[in-house]
């Protein structure tokens, strides 16, 4: 028992240290170059912690939790040195750039936080498992984990569907078809004000749109702020003021989509957005009855935000969007 628990919580600290270390360190953002940043993010921490936690024994499960957890949280505070130095050598090697200091010890905060409370839910669940007179708690405990593997299992479908059925509606700026209007959708605004990147590339697009004629309307639809940092920006790339359409009730994607046939009657929109949103973003504008194509806005600079976590976002935020879709259809 204790050998087959023991290989599979190592298998565990595998795939969670490569999660882990994707979601928070990849850098490829919209052209993946997957050998460099699988070199960058996740081997070095793999190396790291399978042959320091080899040397110092992290998988004596006879050992009680406060043993067990003291050992291998040394052992992993041990080998995240040794894995960060050689991600900022091989970064080095390889492209002649270096880390950051600050973005190293955020990294490093980061993914020791997920590690942590991994093996601490890791070895609980194997304490509770191998207890016989605990037959309660463990069924308590593998509902709870089956539980969130179905919750996970079944957030993918309405992403996986929305992938399927729009990816063929997604065009680029210069091969976009012609539509009444042009929704882009809002995007970061920084404390001073100031556009974020993300932004800026989504009104460029609406201007290049507008400017080849593929559009006659532009609805900027966000929050407050974020309409006017767009409007601001609009006004900046030489827009007509009276092609552009104010919606600062657009708050989510849903309100966004919602405000262009509730208000302005618009059918036949073109969404602007990166696309990693775009598949939401016409799931939703399609499920109110609006013809919609999606135009590419993806950025040429990578952004601190991880790819992975964009689309991770993504899965749950589309399965909230299905949610709210038929609590809608069931009100009317």
């Amino acid at each position: 028992m204790n050998k087959a628990a023991s290989r599979a919580m190592f298998l565990g600290d595998l795939v969670v240290i490569t999660i882990s270390a994707l979601l928070l360190i990849f850098r490829s953002s919209y052209e993946p170059k997957l050998t460099f940043d699988l070199s960058i993010a996740v081997i070095p921490f793999l190396f790291s912690w399978i042959v320091l936690a080899r040397i110092g024994d992290a998988y004596d499960l006879r050992l009680s939790m406060r043993e067990f957890m003291k050992r291998n949280i040394l052992l992993w505070f041990a080998s995240l040195p040794l894995a960060q130095l050689s991600r900022f050598v091989i970064k080095y090697i390889i492209s002649s750039t270096i880390l950051t200091a600050p973005g190293i010890a955020l990294e490093a905060i980061g993914i020791s936080i997920l590690f942590i409370v991994w093996k601490y839910g890791s070895y609980f669940l194997y304490m509770v498992s191998s207890n016989p007179e605990k037959q309660m708690a463990k069924r308590v405990v593998w509902a709870f984990v089956l539980g969130l593997f179905v919750v996970g299992a079944v957030s993918l479908f309405p992403f996986a569907y929305s992938v399927l059925r729009y990816s063929g509606d997604i065009y680029s700026v210069e091969n976009s078809p012609t539509a009444e209007a042009a929704l882009v959708l809002g995007a970061g605004v920084w404390f001073d004000g100031t556009p974020s990147a993300v932004m800026v590339e989504r009104v460029q697009a609406a201007s290049d749109l507008y400017k080849m004629g593929k559009i006659r309307s532009i609805v900027l639809s966000g929050g407050h702020q974020e309409v006017e940092a767009m409007l601001q920006l609009a006004e900046t790339l030489g827009l007509d003021r009276n092609r552009l359409v104010l919606d600062i009730s657009g708050e989510s994607t849903l309100d966004s989509c919602m405000y262009m046939i509730h208000d302005h009657d618009f059918s036949n929109v073109a969404v602007i957005s990166q696309r990693f949103h775009l598949f939401r973003a016409l799931y939703l504008c399609d499920s109110m009855g609006i013809q919609s194509i999606g135009i590419l806005s993806d950025l040429e600079t990578p952004l601190p935000e991880t790819l992975m976590h964009r689309y991770l976002r993504e899965v749950f935020a589309t399965a909230a969007g299905f949610i709210q879709i038929q609590a809608l259809r069931v009100q009317q």
